[in-house]
């Protein structure tokens, strides 16, 4: 069982051939269903890299309430 907590994220725009977003998207729902301390974020319109504003700044937040969640006892 895997205890780990794990954030996945992708832009939903990905055009990169070896990292679709339906990928994460399976592998995101496989760990749902093993009862996985898992959270994913699709980043709109972002390719494999992210350019938007609003879309990093995102990012940094989610990250941040992840790091908050998962580190702090």
């Amino acid at each position: 069982k895997m205890k780990t907590p794990m954030l996945l994220v992708h832009g939903d725009a990905d055009n990169n051939p070896g990292t679709f977003t339906l990928q994460t998207e399976r592998y995101f729902q496989a760990l749902k269903n093993l009862v996985a301390p898992v959270k994913m974020v699709l980043l709109p319109k972002e390719s494999h890299g992210y350019a938007a504003k609003e879309n990093i700044l995102h990012l940094l937040w989610e990250q941040d309430q992840f790091l908050e969640k998962c580190l702090k006892k």
